[in-house]
């Protein structure tokens, strides 16, 4: 099976739409990372499982044209739509590669800046990636993760069914060699690949039943229904059944939906000092900088 394959979601047009969405949703929050560490003017920014847009079109903006952004996805579908808005907005200095995150085939040390957002929990080779992408970042570059975290992921009312399907999915993330918890280790995980001067920083969103995410669960399990029928964690009569159910208890104007918690990481990759040939290795921050007034965002 390609790494291909193995996302559970595919690269319908469906999910195509719905990852647009997702950056548009999400755009506040990588514009807040990027300010915190983003790449500067005439840097390279890599954006690693970019998807039909990732953040590309931010990194561009912060790289300016004496710059250069790459975009990597496995999904030839994926990709066909990032040219056409690549071309339509006219992101003259974003060039895009087909090939696996963790055999990118782009110089080591080459860039100043390299991003994944939504990336690592999907994927059961997510420490190869992580492995590949700290290579990709030059001495003194940046690694930039955003993830997310189940440990949110609540309706209120409660309902059996909405348990139903995060016990099931969970379970088929596992099974597959994937974690829906990744969020809260990815300070660790990047502490861990070497790097330093790690920060962190993590928000919640909530939904009610007019928003398209509220009903992202149940749109999950259709997605990988086949999967989930497989494995055996669940029939198609009752996968229908539990849907059904839990789309009539979504659409109730006072039913709540907590999304999980999307996790930001970023880390340093050490100097090497020329003279001792040692490492620099510097403090570790896990607090973002409560003095720069941008690090606050309004209903957070």
């Amino acid at each position: 099976m390609t790494v291909a394959e193995q996302y559970l979601m595919g690269a319908g047009s469906d999910e195509l739409d719905r990852m647009l969405f997702q950056g548009r949703m999400f755009r506040p929050e990588a514009e807040r990372l990027l300010r915190r560490c983003g790449p500067g003017p005439d840097t390279r920014a890599i954006d690693v499982g970019c998807g039909p847009l990732g953040i590309m079109d931010l990194l561009s903006e912060h790289v300016g044209p004496g710059g250069e952004v790459v975009g990597i996805d496995v999904q030839p579908g994926m990709l066909d739509l990032a040219r056409r808005l690549v071309a339509e907005r006219g992101l003259t200095n974003v060039r895009l590669v087909e090939g696996d995150a963790a055999e990118s085939g782009e110089a080591p040390g080459g860039f100043d800046f390299v991003h994944t957002r939504l990336v690592l929990m999907n994927v059961p080779h997510s420490a190869a990636v992580l492995a590949a992408m700290v290579a990709l970042a030059r001495p003194g570059g940046t690694v930039a993760v955003q993830d997310v975290d189940w440990i949110s992921r609540v309706c209120d009312p409660p309902h059996p069914a909405w348990n139903r399907l995060v016990d099931a999915i969970t379970e088929l993330w596992r099974l597959n060699g994937m974690d829906v918890l990744l969020g809260r280790r990815l300070p660790r995980l990047l502490r861990e690949a070497g790097l330093t001067d790690i920060g962190v920083d993590a928000g919640i969103r909530v939904f009610q039943h007019d928003h398209p995410y509220q009903t992202l669960l149940v749109d999950r399990a259709e997605l990988c229904r086949d999967a989930l029928v497989e494995r055996g964690l669940i029939g198609h009569d009752e996968l229908d059944g539990t849907i059904g159910e839990l789309r009539a208890h979504l659409a109730d104007p006072g039913t709540i939906v907590v999304h999980p918690t999307l996790f930001q990481a970023w880390g340093r990759v050490p100097e090497v000092n020329e003279v001792t040939g040692v490492s620099d290795v510097s403090g570790v921050s896990d607090l973002p900088d409560a003095a720069d007034p941008s690090d606050v965002t309004e209903g957070a």
